[in-house]
């Protein structure tokens, strides 16, 4: 579970732990965390099981099996508090990414660091955006210095702050499997045809495409977390079982007994 964990969502960990590392580290940290106590607690157990196989008369059995029987409940809540405290840290790790992305690609042309982050992050996740491809437009990521100024369209879209919303991408939310010329600016969306520029950009935002990858680990540790309960109760069951069966044996050895005890005393009432 921990190595399917880490293959999933290593890309995606890759890339946020740059900017979110403590998020990240934290979530490592649950997981790990709940599968050695998972490991540890029935390693023990079987190791417990071949000491009684050995020696049934052994005489810390039951405070033992008792021991073991409260560590595997408390896994089993320690689980469940995981399990809540990952979905809790990934929803305010994707909430926390969209709010910063937004600024970096604010960053976009003014400093390389965002830059080099945001086509990365486009490129590998395929996705543009943070939440939705026009992100890009809604946001004034231009000056007006990286324009030219003569152009109608820039000048009727430039605000008093010298920023520009154009109808513009940068190159890294070009689809890779769109075998047609990318339109991912309003000079080039001019010559092309309004269909092939939407065919040509990613479709989906990067907070979708990172928080994909850590569902299905949210998934995997949930379902890590119903087998340690449903195994923790399959073995509390199954010790009650044993319990009550090994004590039927002994209430009817009493009870022959004092049936015994009694007719002899019926029958010879001067030894009594």
């Amino acid at each position: 579970m921990v190595i399917y964990c880490y293959n999933t969502s290593y890309k995606v960990m890759s890339l946020l732990k740059n900017i979110h590392k403590f998020k990240v580290y934290l979530i490592y940290a649950l997981i790990l965390l709940q599968a050695y106590c998972m490991k540890l607690h029935y390693t023990s157990g079987f190791r417990l099981v071949t000491w009684l196989l050995r020696d049934q008369h052994w005489g810390r059995t039951a405070p033992v099996s008792r021991v073991w029987l409260l560590s595997g409940t408390l896994l089993a809540a320690n689980g469940l508090l995981i399990h809540a405290a990952c979905k809790t840290t990934l929803k305010a790790l994707m909430k926390e990414l969209s709010s910063t992305l937004r600024f970096g690609m604010s960053q976009y042309l003014t400093e390389p660091t965002w830059k080099r982050f945001i086509d990365t992050m486009q490129i590998e996740l395929n996705c543009c955006g943070a939440d939705h491809p026009n992100d890009w437009h809604e946001i004034p990521w231009m000056n007006i210095d990286f324009l030219n100024e003569d152009e109608d369209i820039v000048m009727k879209l430039s605000g008093i702050d010298g920023k520009v919303l154009l109808p513009a991408s940068p190159y890294s939310c070009c689809s890779p499997h769109v075998l047609t010329a990318c339109f991912h600016d309003p000079l080039q969306q001019r010559y092309g045809e309004d269909a092939d520029a939407a065919r040509s950009l990613q479709k989906r935002g990067c907070v979708r495409a990172a928080e994909a990858p850590l569902v299905r680990v949210s998934l995997a540790v949930h379902a890590l977390v119903g087998l340690a309960v449903l195994l923790q109760v399959v073995i509390v069951l199954l010790t009650l079982l044993i319990r009550s069966t090994q004590q039927q044996p002994e209430e009817v050895e009493s009870s022959a007994s004092d049936q015994r005890r009694e007719q002899r005393t019926r029958s010879f009432p001067y030894l009594s």
